[in-house]
């Protein structure tokens, strides 16, 4: 199992890190290894296999109640529908050929795909509140020259999504482990 987690870098960026991630993710594909991307880890498995990576329409930063299973997967078996996500990102991607599309939204169709043995999620299931107000913190006077991002509001937003953000990672794991024998 490979988990490939979010930063601040673009999928696009020549970073020799970045290439070493690509080369796992082939890798550990072809060798129907589970492999989970987060983030910057959904661009990179889509690139990785031949998908293009671009910036999306306006950045998703914040809680979002908007995602709408698109696919009868077991992988979001359990969670409401449409159900709530922490987003932290300005790029999107298109689907590899081959992919199957998960979830959507209204401004990014492609928030989870599945491409064989790799998960590609957009957005973060992972979050607690500490992860969330340490983002903010180190970048609040950035997000605030974002008109229709508020950093406050999110810390706000935080007491009344996190809870369910926590519950939908839980209900996703144990569909991850089900579905990969793990």
């Amino acid at each position: 199992l490979a988990v490939i987690l979010g930063a601040p870098e673009s999928a696009n960026d020549d970073l020799p890190y970045l290439e070493e991630e690509q080369k796992l993710i082939r890798n550990y594909v072809a060798e129907n290894i589970p492999v989970l991307g987060i983030c910057l880890g959904s661009q990179l498995i889509a690139k990785t296999f031949g998908a293009k990576v671009y910036p999306g329409p306006k950045k998703e930063i914040g809680f979002y109640d908007d995602l709408k299973i698109s696919n009868n997967t077991p992988l979001f078996s359990g969670f409401k529908n449409p159900f709530t996500v922490f987003h932290w990102h300005g790029d999107t991607f298109d689907l590899p050929d081959g992919a199957i599309n998960l979830v959507s939204s209204e401004y990014y169709p492609n928030q989870a795909f599945q491409y064989k043995s790799a998960i590609g999620l957009q957005f973060h299931l992972e979050v607690n509140e500490k992860m969330v107000n340490l983002w903010l913190d180190n970048t609040e006077e950035k997000l605030k020259e974002i008109p229709y991002i508020d950093p406050q509001k999110i810390r706000l937003d935080i007491i009344e999504n996190i809870s369910s953000v926590k519950s939908n990672m839980k209900n996703f794991y144990n569909n991850f482990k089900t579905s990969f024998d793990l």
